[in-house]
């Protein structure tokens, strides 16, 4: 039930940014855009095909797939999913103007649309003047100038589950993720790592070594490891509150640690 009431808010706070997305979907052939809705997922609220050669107009056919597809969202946390998805689909296309309309408009609904490098994503909007995104963007450029690929994986993970409101996977993949980014950097300093994880490990080499003395961050880091450990991917185990601070709290102390030992040159 608790996903189910996020995604009735999701549907009516997108709302917006949906019929944005279906005006600048017209950039989209007729036939591309049924391929573009079955490929998010709405394709049963295409209308049915007319008798005869006849096909429907390019605006009913976005119109008509739009409003079945926004009213049913409500109900339904895989169709609200769907229309999120089209909406960065249609990001991916517009020009820099149109872009900016959508991004204001996703923005309004709670949510931040970005694009780099002709990818677009929707992130959580936590607060209206330091939005989430600009951290998540941050992190994420760090990981990658690092090559910490499996990192980066479980961060694109856990952020793509919060903003679907599965908070119990958006916990296990930030905690996955803080592990990897700790034990990374531990062994830039020498530590030895014989297996996967070692988390717990990688922090006492850096806090007893002087890396990262106890009263330097190192018991911040030490505390926020021991807080991470509860409430992972099992159903109903996180409100939405704890996975926000999760994200806001991990994402922070990453870019920390990295900055501390491996700033960018």
């Amino acid at each position: 039930m608790l996903l189910l009431c996020e995604y009735v808010s999701v549907t009516f706070t997108l709302a917006r940014a949906a019929g944005l997305a279906g005006k600048y979907a017209s950039m989209f052939t007729s036939s591309d855009l049924e391929l573009r809705f079955l490929e998010c997922g709405l394709g049963l609220f295409v209308p049915p095909p007319r008798s005869g050669s006849q096909r429907y107009a390019k605006t009913e056919l976005i119109a008509t797939t739009l409003t079945g597809a926004v009213k049913a969202a409500g109900k339904d946390s895989d169709v609200a999913k769907g229309v999120m998805e089209l909406i960065v689909l249609v990001a991916e296309r517009c020009d820099e103007d149109q872009f900016g309309r959508l991004r204001e408009a996703t923005r309004s609904g709670g949510f931040d649309l970005r694009r780099a490098d002709g990818e677009a994503r929707l992130l959580p909007l936590d607060e209206p003047h330091i939005p989430l995104g600009e951290s998540v963007s941050a992190l994420e450029v760090d990981l990658q100038r690092l090559g910490m690929a499996v990192a980066h994986n479980h961060y694109r993970q856990a952020v793509d589950s919060l903003t679907d409101g599965r908070h119990e996977a958006a916990n296990g993949q930030l905690r996955a993720m803080f592990e990897e980014v700790v034990a990374y950097l531990a062994v830039q300093q020498g530590f030895s790592r014989t297996s996967q994880g070692a988390g717990g490990r990688a922090i006492t080499f850096l806090v007893d070594n002087g890396h990262l003395p106890a009263d330097d961050g190192g018991l911040y880091i030490r505390g926020l490891w021991k807080i991470v450990q509860t409430n992972g991917p099992h159903p109903g185990a996180s409100p939405i509150g704890e996975a926000y601070f999760r994200t806001h709290a991990l994402t922070a102390a990453a870019r920390y640690l990295i900055d501390r030992f491996a700033p960018p040159a």
